[in-house]
C-alpha cells in the first residue's frame, strides 16, 4: 500500500482497494514435451481451491477511464509480493486514466516459505502477506503454483465479468494487458505459450526483463519440464 500512504495516488485522482478472491483453480499438464519454440499444447488438470487477494488502482472519475486495464503478476523473488512493474508504469496509468490489478497469483507471496535476501532490506520487510498480517490474511489459502495460471486468469475475469462485488466499482475495460516483470515475466511466458491459447483472456502482455527463462508447469517433471531455453509462440 506504498502509494497510498504516500498521497500519489490521491493527488493523481486514483482509488486503491484490496479484495480477496476466492474459487477453484485448474491445474494445466502437458500431454507432450514442451519445447523451446513456445508451441505448447496444455489439457487442464487436477483442481484446487484457494483464497488470495488483489490490488486494484483505478482512477476515482469514471468519465477519466480510457478502458485499459494492466493486470500484473506480483513478483515473489524477495519471498513476498512486489509490483514493480507498476512503480515503472504508475505516471503513465495515471496519465491515460488506466486502472490497475495487482495479482497474488504465486503461493509464496501468500503463504512465504521462499525467497531471495535482499541487501540492506530487514527480513521484517520481506514477509508474505499472512506472516506479514496473519489477522487479515488468515483465511488466504494458496493450494501451489501449479494452479497459479488459472488463478491470474480468475482474477481477469473478476474485472472484466464481475459478480456480487465489483472490483472496478462500475468501469468496464475494454482492453486487458498481462504484466509481470523479471521473474513473473518467465511465468507470463509460459501463460502465454501454454495458457492463453486456451482462455485469450488478455489483449496484450508486457514481458520485462525475462531473459530466457519460463515458469515452471504443473509438477514440473516428465512432460511438464519446462525447457531451460522458452521462446515465445507467435501471436
Amino acid at each position: 500500500m506504498l502509494f497510498r500512504s504516500t498521497g500519489v495516488l490521491e493527488a493523481s485522482g486514483y482509488r486503491e482497494a484490496e479484495y480477496f478472491l476466492a474459487g477453484t483453480a485448474t491445474s494445466y499438464v502437458a500431454p507432450g514435451s514442451l519445447t523451446e519454440d513456445g508451441d505448447w499444447t496444455v489439457a487442464p488438470g487436477p483442481t484446487a481451491p484457494y483464497r488470495t487477494r488483489i490490488i486494484v488502482r483505478r482512477p476515482e472519475d469514471p468519465a477519466k477511464f480510457s478502458g485499459t486495464v494492466v493486470v500484473e503478476w506480483m513478483n515473489v523473488t524477495a519471498g513476498r509480493d512486489s509490483d514493480p512493474e507498476y512503480g515503472y508504469l504508475y505516471p503513465m496509468l495515471m496519465r491515460e486514466g488506466d486502472a490497475y490489478v495487482g495479482v497474488s497469483a504465486q503461493q509464496i507471496g501468500v503463504e512465504g516459505g521462499g525467497g531471495l535476501e535482499v541487501p540492506g532490506v530487514p527480513p521484517e520487510a520481506l514477509l508474505a502477506l499472512k506472516q506479514w498480517d496473519p489477522q487479515r490474511y488468515r483465511d488466504l489459502r494458496h493450494p501451489g503454483d501449479a494452479w497459479s495460471y488459472d488463478i491470474f486468469s480468475q482474477a481477469a475475469q473478476a474485472v472484466v465479468a464481475p459478480g456480487s462485488v465489483d472490483p472496478l466499482d462500475g468501469l468496464r475495460p475494454r482492453t486487458l494487458i498481462a504484466a509481470g516483470q523479471s521473474q513473473s515475466a518467465g511465468t507470463l511466458a509460459t501463460y502465454w505459450n501454454a495458457v492463453q491459447p486456451i482462455t485469450e483472456m488478455f489483449d496484450g502482455f508486457l514481458l520485462d526483463g525475462r531473459g530466457r527463462f519460463g515458469g515452471g508447469l504443473a509438477d514440473g517433471t516428465g512432460t511438464n519440464a519446462v525447457p531451460r531455453v522458452v521462446r515465445l509462440r507467435p501471436a
